[in-house]
């Protein structure tokens, strides 16, 4: 028992810090309509992450943690640039600040959401034993470069059609970056969801599914009664809204999940083939 007390004291330790993030930025979100409630969403969502990394018992670092807020920014001001295009959200209380102000406190919340998924990710994956079952290396290398070809060129044909016809394709916003990076991910060398799914290979793939669907539904929760906060406009399936968003919109957050998976899987075999590369030097 006594080998046990310290890390029982460490996980403690851990979750103190969550709450003290967690708390105080729902707090002002929710009763508060300051100029720096950005700052409290992710004060909210650093806390919601740690809080799932310590459930999980696999906090990643403080410098991973960095990296995947790095990657997460221009992620998701991609998802910006499309909907300036399709126009499914909009923001209630963007008018308060000029251009750089948004920029800059954007940035900030935008860089919560990669985090938060992959928190989630280790925490369904421990609670439900996910061991990541995978396709042989060698099965990779058997043909499946024109396989990566193929989803590269499904994610740009996905990306084209949501641009030239946003009101009947719009929902391919989700779809088309998860083909693209699996597709890349292929490519690269590293393990494709799409093929696992068609191996019957299905754990992973359900373990990211229900992550993004757990992110998606607290996201969707703490910005009900939130300022500044979205709204959505989305043609044809804009009935039976669960919080502001349509219950069929809960369906675009599988995928997504499933983008950022891949997204990260991509720059760590990009950055790890930098830096072999970098050692032979």
């Amino acid at each position: 028992m006594i080998p046990r007390a310290p890390h029982r004291w460490m996980l403690g330790a851990k979750f103190a810090v969550c709450f003290l993030l967690l708390v105080p930025g729902w707090i002002a979100i929710w009763t508060t309509t300051g100029y720096l409630n950005p700052i409290a969403f992710a004060f909210l969502w650093t806390g919601a992450a740690l809080f799932m990394w310590s459930a999980a018992d696999n906090y990643p670092g403080v410098r991973r943690h960095i990296a995947l807020a790095a990657v997460s920014i221009p992620l998701w001001w991609y998802f910006e640039a499309i909907n300036e295009r399709t126009a499914n959200w909009q923001y209630i209380g963007r008018d308060r600040y000029d251009d750089f102000a948004y920029a800059m406190f954007a940035s900030i919340s935008f860089a919560t959401v990669v985090p938060a998924l992959a928190a989630a990710t280790a925490m369904i994956g421990r609670f439900t034993n996910e061991h990541s079952e995978r396709v042989s290396s060698t099965n990779r290398r058997d043909g499946f470069s024109r396989f990566a070809i193929l989803l590269i060129g499904s994610g740009i044909v996905c990306n084209a059609a949501t641009l030239m016809a946003p009101s009947i394709f719009y929902p391919l916003v989700w779809i088309s970056p998860f083909l693209l990076f699996d597709g890349l991910v292929i490519a690269a060398g590293g393990h494709s969801l799409v093929m696992e799914l068609s191996k019957g290979i299905w754990k992973r793939a359900a373990v990211i599914a229900w992550s993004g669907l757990l992110c998606g539904g607290l996201w969707e929760f703490w910005n009900f009664w939130a300022f500044p906060k979205w709204t959505y406009d989305i043609p044809l399936l804009d009935f039976v809204p669960v919080f502001e968003l349509p219950i069929l919109g809960y369906g675009g957050y599988i995928p997504f999940a499933w983008s950022v998976v891949q997204l990260v899987a991509l720059v760590d075999i990009v950055a790890g083939k930098f830096h072999d590369r970098m050692l032979t030097y």
